[in-house]
Parts: C-alpha cells; sequence; structure tokens
C-alpha cells in the first residue's frame, strides 16, 4: 500500500475530492470497467488509512459516512462509534448547539463560513476535552446529493510552541538590552526594541545593512576575529568595546555573541546580545581618578611633607652626634644610630611616595617609572625581573603614563602571587604607528574559566586600557604555563 502521509494539505483535499468523484460517479453509473473502478476505490481507500490529517465524511444533514484512522486518534472514537452519529458530537458548546442551524441556512443560502475557507477552530473528543484544531472543508455533489469531507489536524503542539515563542519573543523585543540577529557576513537580519534605544536606528534602517554601520574605524578588526570565532562554533562572552549609535555619540558596550543553528546544528549566524555600560565606565572613570588623585597628593604629601620633617630631624641627631663626642662616645654613637635609622624611613618613605605617584612628568619618566619597578620587584619578590625598551618611548600625557604603569604593575603581582612566577619581562616596543607594553612570566598560567570569570584587578587593568584607547590581552602558554599581557596603544599619547 502506498503512503500518502507525506502529502500537504491541498494535495490531500484535491486527491481525495477527484478519487471520490470517480468512486461515486462509477457506482452511480455503474461503469463496466470495474478493474478502473477498483484502482480509485483501493487508491482512496490507502489515502484514508496512512494520511496523517483525520479525514471525516458527512452527508447533508451532517451524519458521519466515514472516520480514518487518523480520525480515531485524534477524537478517541472509534470507527463504528463515529458513523452514524451527527458530527456535531466531535464539537464542544456552542458550536454543538449551533451546528445543525449553520447546515440549514448553508443549504438555504449558500453562504459559506469554514466550507473552502478552512480555519482554527475548537475540537472535542470522546473523554470530553477539548482541543485546538486546524479545520478544511471541501464540498462534493454527487448523484444529486451533498457530501461534505472535512481535514482535520490537531494543533495542540503547535499553539503551546507558538505560546513559548511568543513569550520568548516578547522577551526579546521588550529587553532593555540589544538583541540583534545577523548573517555570517554581519548583515542585521533582525533588530528588537532595546537596539533602536541603544544604537538611536529604527528597525526598518538596519536590517539588511551590514553591522559595520555600527563599528568605529579604529575597532573595525574586531568584527571579523568575532565572526571567524560564531563560525567555529564558539562563544564570544562579556567583550567589552565601543561603538558608535547614529548621532555619531561613541558608546561603552558588553557584548555576548553566541552561534545560531538551524535544525541540523549548521550555523547560519550569530545572536548578538549589547548592553549600553558608559554609565557604569563613567562612574568607574571617576571613581579611578579620584583614586589616582589622592593617591597622587599622599604621595606628595609624604615627599615634600613627612621626608622633609624627617630629613630636618636627621640633620638634628648629626649636629647632636657631633656635640655629644666630646663628652661621651657611647652617647654619641647613639645619637648617629638615631639619625641611620630616621635616613633609612626616609628612603622608605620616598619609595612609598613613588609607589603612589610613579610616573614623573619628564619626557622619560614612563620608561624610568618601569625600570625602578622591574629592580623593586627583583628585590622585593627575589624573583629575576627586568625591563627592555629597544628605542626611547615617551608618553607626553602623565595620567595615560600612570594607567599603564598600573597595568604593568597589576600584571606582575598576579603573576608572583597568583602565578608563583620566577621570571618575569616588562618589554614596552614600538610597532608601526603603535606601541607595545608586554609583560611575561614563566609562572602557571590560568585556565580559561579563570579569564572568563576574572577578578577586580583584571577589571580594573581592562578599564585602565579602554581609558587610554588601548587595547588588552591576556593569555596563557601552551598547557597553560606561563602567562601574556599584552597592551597595545597609540603612540600619540
Amino acid at each position: 500500500m502506498k503512503d500518502y502521509s507525506r502529502l500537504t494539505r491541498a494535495e490531500l483535499i484535491d486527491l481525495v475530492g477527484e478519487l471520490q468523484q470517480k468512486t461515486m460517479a462509477g457506482e452511480a453509473q455503474q461503469i463496466k470497467h470495474t478493474a478502473a473502478l477498483g484502482d480509485s476505490a483501493e487508491r482512496l481507500r490507502a489515502i484514508l488509512e496512512t494520511a496523517v490529517e483525520g479525514i471525516i465524511t458527512i452527508d447533508e444533514r451532517g451524519i458521519i459516512e466515514s472516520f480514518n484512522p487518523a480520525a480515531e486518534k485524534i477524537f478517541g472514537y472509534k470507527v463504528k462509534e463515529a458513523i452514524g452519529k451527527n458530527v456535531k458530537t466531535l464539537m464542544p458548546e456552542p458550536f454543538r448547539h449551533e451546528h445543525d442551524g449553520y447546515l440549514k441556512n448553508y443549504h438555504q443560502t449558500g453562504h459559506a463560513k469554514i466550507i473552502g475557507i478552512g480555519r482554527e477552530v475548537i475540537g472535542r473528543r470522546k473523554d470530553g476535552t477539548t482541543f485546538p484544531m486546524d479545520l478544511s472543508v471541501s464540498e462534493m455533489n454527487l448523484a444529486g446529493s451533498r457530501m461534505f469531507t472535512g481535514f482535520v489536524r490537531d494543533i495542540t503542539e503547535r499553539k503551546a510552541a507558538d505560546k513559548v515563542l511568543g513569550h520568548y519573543a516578547a522577551l526579546v523585543e521588550f529587553s532593555d538590552d540589544a538583541i540583534i540577529g545577523k548573517t555570517l557576513d554581519g548583515i542585521v537580519s533582525s533588530w528588537n526594541r532595546g537596539a533602536e534605544q541603544v544604537f538611536g536606528y529604527l528597525r526598518k534602517e538596519m536590517v539588511g545593512q551590514n553591522i559595520f554601520i555600527l563599528i568605529p574605524d579604529d575597532r573595525k578588526d574586531e568584527e571579523p576575529g568575532i565572526l571567524a570565532k560564531i563560525k567555529r562554533g564558539e562563544a564570544v562572552d562579556h567583550y567589552e568595546t565601543v561603538r558608535r549609535r547614529k548621532d555619531g555619540q561613541l558608546i561603552d558596550i558588553s557584548v555576548t555573541v553566541s552561534p545560531i543553528r538551524d535544525s541540523e546544528g549548521k550555523i547560519i549566524g550569530a545572536s548578538k546580545v549589547a548592553r549600553d555600560i558608559s554609565e557604569r565606565k563613567k562612574l568607574e572613570k571617576e571613581i579611578i581618578e579620584i583614586s589616582n588623585r589622592e593617591q597622587q597628593r599622599i604621595g606628595q604629601d609624604l615627599h615634600d611633607g613627612l621626608c622633609q620633617e624627617l630629613a630636618g630631624i636627621q640633620l638634628m641627631c648629626q649636629v647632636l652626634e657631633q656635640k655629644l663626642a666630646a663628652k661621651s662616645k657611647a652617647e654619641a654613637k647613639q645619637a648617629g644610630e638615631i639619625a641611620e635609622h630616621i635616613r633609612k624611613a626616609i628612603s622608605h618613605t620616598r619609595k612609598l611616595a613613588r609607589g603612589l605617584s610613579p610616573v614623573e612628568l619628564e619626557a622619560n619618566g614612563f620608561m624610568s617609572a618601569l625600570t625602578e619597578l622591574a629592580a623593586h620587584v627583583q628585590k622585593l619578590f627575589r624573583v629575576e625581573c627586568w625591563f627592555e625598551c629597544p628605542q626611547p618611548v615617551a608618553i607626553r600625557n602623565n595620567v595615560f603614563a600612570t594607567h599603564l604603569y598600573r597595568i604593568a604593575q597589576e600584571s606582575i603581582n598576579n603573576a608572583v602571587k597568583h602565578g608563583k612566577a620566577k621570571r618575569i619581562s616588562i618589554s614596552l616596543k614600538p610597532s608601526g604607528e603603535k606601541i607595545v607594553l608586554t609583560i611575561t612570566d614563566d609562572g602557571i598560567g590560568f585556565s580559561p574559566e579563570t579569564k572568563k570569570s576574572g577578578g577586580m584587578g583584571m577589571h580594573i587593568m581592562k578599564y585602565r586600557a579602554s581609558v587610554v584607547g588601548a587595547t588588552l590581552d591576556v593569555k596563557s602558554g601552551i598547557d597553560g604555563a606561563g602567562t601574556t599581557v599584552t597592551c597595545l596603544f597609540w603612540k600619540n599619547l
């Protein structure tokens, strides 16, 4: 028996109607070619038995004359229970009560509500439960009598799925975050209200456009890398970057990008969730600037205030030592020891002041600060630490230089405290129109999970890099051994 279950609804309706016409007409005329008639009847029976649609035929009074296996499954009635009953048995109230009147009205006026049209209606099972269904009805005139064939499909699962999809669609549409769909070529395919608010472009302005519209010139190289990861099936989590609004304003955003797959698992695009973090960045900037100013003030107070007072006390002790030398060598020695302790205190205080305000205003202040940092780390932590700078690098902006210094300082602290490094190198080298600051260690490195979660130190490093318009990259070596922190910034700082 041929399987007709793959036919579309339209194909099924046409074929059943054709076969019913042939069969009934053949019987009415008592065609001599019984083989042809039998073939049509056999094909009709095969369709009724294999179709996934419930197929029900009724006469002009609404009495069921045929009821296929799919209809049995949908309504819960066996064929022998259904045949002979009025089709309104399969309807809940108030439709059951109204059905006879509908048929009568159709016979009198020819005005159809479902016949030849089809729509969603409510069905009633044998156990009394109701369900949504698609119903299409066709009409035939056979031997002077009207016959109606109903094609029924239970759409309970589809309606439930539509409800879930509608819920998720509403969540996407009304989210404050920008939620954007794009192809693997970067062409925008969906654009929610959040995206309209964040970027200022309406949906009709962006769908079909390339996502590059939103990317500033100095960030154009980011998108190919993101799309390459998506094509490999990788996601990009909470990547902080800068994008341009329709009005030209640059905004800080946090982006998460995930692959979109079709029903077969093939990657066909990317889903991007972008959150405007400009206010958070502004607050962070204010906090760090206040912290930097306070550190500088304390450093200057230590250097210009406390160190000078200690220097005065040291001088007084030296004078006292000289005066006591002629009277009591023991007391003179004690005065000298006090002066030496004060000298050491002055030296320590100057180091503290230097740490709080590390970069001097002179042209080579940044290089000098990194040189001192390497020496201090080597002495304090007893590890090998050196600074390499093959040619002079001048940073005129002292604030920017301090941010870069703090990045190097935090990288080294992480290498010593968490990475257990024994050898650390600091490198400052030109690279085209940019400068590369690199801190490399031989420590134990970190896992991808550690990098993903990060910590306050890593978060502040990224912020400091963004302040100076730099990019920050942190990587562990092969098998997680060692860590390399790379900060790339423009020469004209």
